[in-house]
């Protein structure tokens, strides 16, 4: 068993000084993981609270939801029990815990696409 592994070792080596050196794996393009492209956040205020239509705070109700905090019915009403989830979203992710939908907490539940200006 031993000169099995010797033999397969300098095999090995002796291949690696044919092809001129150690092989190193390169990542396959067509493989490769693509990395998320968002919208930019440079001059973007991360504390304003945009105006979001009744869509918007949906959208925002589902995330939280999907996340495990209850925003009470999904139905596009910023209402008492969709402020208290979000409260204990920012508080649970360290965030400014005030109930308000501002730009990072958008961000921080995945839709960053919401996100924009008073």
């Amino acid at each position: 068993m031993m000169r099995a592994i010797a033999a397969l070792a300098t095999a090995s080596l002796t291949a690696l000084a044919v092809l001129g050196g150690p092989v190193v794996a390169q990542p396959n393009p067509a493989t490769s993981p693509q990395k998320a492209v968002s919208p930019s956040t440079a001059g973007l205020d991360m504390a304003a609270v945009p105006k979001l239509d009744s869509e918007g705070v949906r959208q925002v109700q589902q995330a939280l939801h999907d996340k495990s905090f209850d925003p009470g019915p999904i139905d596009g009403v910023l209402g008492p029990q969709t402020k208290e989830a979000m409260r204990k979203f920012q508080d649970f992710y360290g965030l400014k815990a005030t109930g308000e939908i501002d730009n990072q907490t958008l961000y921080a539940l995945g839709v960053g696409k919401l996100a924009g200006q008073p």
